[in-house]
């Protein structure tokens, strides 16, 4: 009985039609969020499983939108719509389902600034990239290869932003590929390599990666791989 009252109390007490509730969508899911309280919805039904990782996600829009906005004020540009990043705790989590929506309530506290700044930046910075606009690229760039946590992915963007004749020759002198955390820049880097038949090391980069270009080059690289070894073999006989 205390359980529904308070379950009750938590749904009353969350608010979703006032100027400052975020909203986000994607193809599984429906998210809203409000100072301390987000709801989502399953807009498919194999999403419904992954209900209360997306409200957790949920919780996190307000500080993501602080952390983007921060940084689009200090470079003066605008970033892709598209892109958001967060890393960090919530804490005090609590839950409940009522009809098709999920409302949840918690404590989000983000990481140190400059590793948010630094990780929302290398992702913006890789979309940015694909539009071809080097002025904001350069801006992200500078603060992504500046920090740690982001130099790996930020090395495998300037080498796909350059000539195709050098790649290469700057992924062996500056990437320290263990340290990609981007399915982006570890296809990227995998690419380059495969182009130089180093088809050992695509097959270890794509199987730290989740993509379906990740899959498909794997793939790849393990029948050239498997061939490459034939070809060798049969050369002894």
């Amino acid at each position: 009985m205390l359980a529904s009252i308070l379950a009750l109390s938590l749904v009353a007490s969350a608010t979703f039609d006032s100027e400052q509730t975020i909203e986000q969508q994607t193809a599984f899911f429906k998210s809203q969020a409000n100072g301390q309280y987000a709801r989502v919805k399953a807009l498919k039904s194999s999403a419904k499983n992954a209900l209360e990782q997306a409200c957790r996600n949920a919780l996190t829009l307000p500080e993501r939108s602080i952390i983007k906005s921060t940084l689009a004020n200090k470079l003066n540009i605008t970033l892709p719509e598209s892109v958001s990043f967060i890393e960090a705790e919530v804490t005090g989590y609590k839950q409940e389902k009522q009809q098709e929506w999920l409302t949840c309530t918690g404590i989000v506290t983000p990481a140190a600034a400059d590793i948010n700044e630094a990780g929302l930046a290398i992702r913006a910075a890789w979309q940015v990239g694909k539009q071809q606009d080097k002025n904001n690229l350069r801006a992200l760039l500078k603060i992504a290869m500046a920090h740690p946590s982001t130099i790996s992915d930020a090395v495998a963007l300037v080498a796909d932003q350059s000539p195709q004749s050098e790649r290469l020759a700057y992924l062996d002198k500056y990437l320290v590929a263990d340290e990609l955390k981007l399915d982006d820049a570890k296809v990227s880097v995998a690419q380059v390599w495969f182009k130089d038949m180093r088809y050992q090391q695509v097959i270890s980069l794509m199987q730290q990666c989740e993509s379906i270009d990740c899959k498909r080059l794997g793939l790849a690289a393990e029948a050239e791989y498997e061939q490459q070894s034939a070809d060798d073999l049969s050369s002894y006989f």
